[in-house]
């Protein structure tokens, strides 16, 4: 019989509480700050500019990386069909490392009867990623979970 005495893993839990704690106020700042820059580069029309901004995350590397020429596409196609004329910050969560929710209402087209007919909207969700203590704004991945 073997018995192991190696660490037992972290679990998800674990892991982020411990990155939650070592955040600070100019955390919170830094990354609002970065995800605010792109959707301002959204509303003044300038989409390449904003996805000069987006990244993509690798969770097995940890590491970010330019956005891969289909996932440009994607949301070049994605905010040319929902431009950004008015945004607000709708909420955002820290959960770990490469996984974190800013959330945000965009209104894409005037409505000239918003009280009868709603405001025609729809949500942008960032992953802003503290990878090696900087912060990059990158894309949410189908599989990667959002926090309710």
């Amino acid at each position: 019989m073997i018995a192991s005495c190696g660490q037992k893993q972290k679990t998800q839990e674990q892991e982020s509480q411990e990155f939650r704690a070592a955040l600070t106020e100019t955390d919170t700042t830094e990354m609002l700050q970065k995800c605010n820059e792109c959707m301002e580069l959204l509303q003044k029309k300038d989409i390449e500019g904003a996805l000069a901004m987006l990244k993509e995350y690798d969770d097995s590397t940890k590491t970010v990386s330019d956005l891969s020429a289909e996932t440009r596409q994607r949301y070049t196609r994605l905010f040319t069909l929902f431009p950004v004329l008015k945004y607000n910050l709708s909420n955002f969560t820290f959960m770990m490392e490469g996984l974190n929710d800013v959330k945000y209402e965009v209104i894409f087209a005037e409505e000239s009867n918003p009280e009868v007919n709603g405001e025609p909207k729809t949500f942008f969700m960032f992953n802003p990623v503290r990878v090696d203590d900087q912060w990059y704004v990158t894309v949410k991945r189908g599989d990667q979970s959002i926090h309710n």
